[in-house]
């Protein structure tokens, strides 16, 4: 997977607290902890940890995740399983719908 080029993590990094600072009036502490956590997201901060391939030997440090509902690299799975699940709900019903000709059929029943 390749890593865009802006990430909203990278935003809230560069202007974050100046945001924070012209916003004050209205900014609440939610607000806060939850850019704190974008910003820190997969991080060195957070932690990690090496990640070997067994084949190679190629090591790659991969950093622990924020997990706040608010993140958007956090919450892209979660996202997408829910997409997936509605996409499959949509596909039954419109499989299962009826044919043209199935209705016209039953509204001519109806109305002789």
């Amino acid at each position: 997977m390749t890593r865009p080029l802006l990430e909203v993590a990278d935003i809230v990094r560069a202007q974050g607290d100046r945001f924070i600072h012209s916003n004050f009036r209205w900014f609440h502490w939610a607000h806060r902890k939850a850019l704190r956590a974008i910003a820190r997201c997969r991080t060195a901060v957070l932690g990690g940890h090496r990640d070997q391939c067994p084949r190679c030997g190629y090591r790659i440090t991969s950093y622990n995740s924020c997990r706040d509902r608010h993140c958007p690299k956090c919450q892209s799975g979660a996202r997408d399983k829910w997409i997936m699940a509605r996409q499959k709900e949509l596909y039954k019903v419109l499989c299962n719908r009826p044919s043209e000709e199935e209705n016209r059929h039953r509204w001519q029943s109806t109305t002789h």
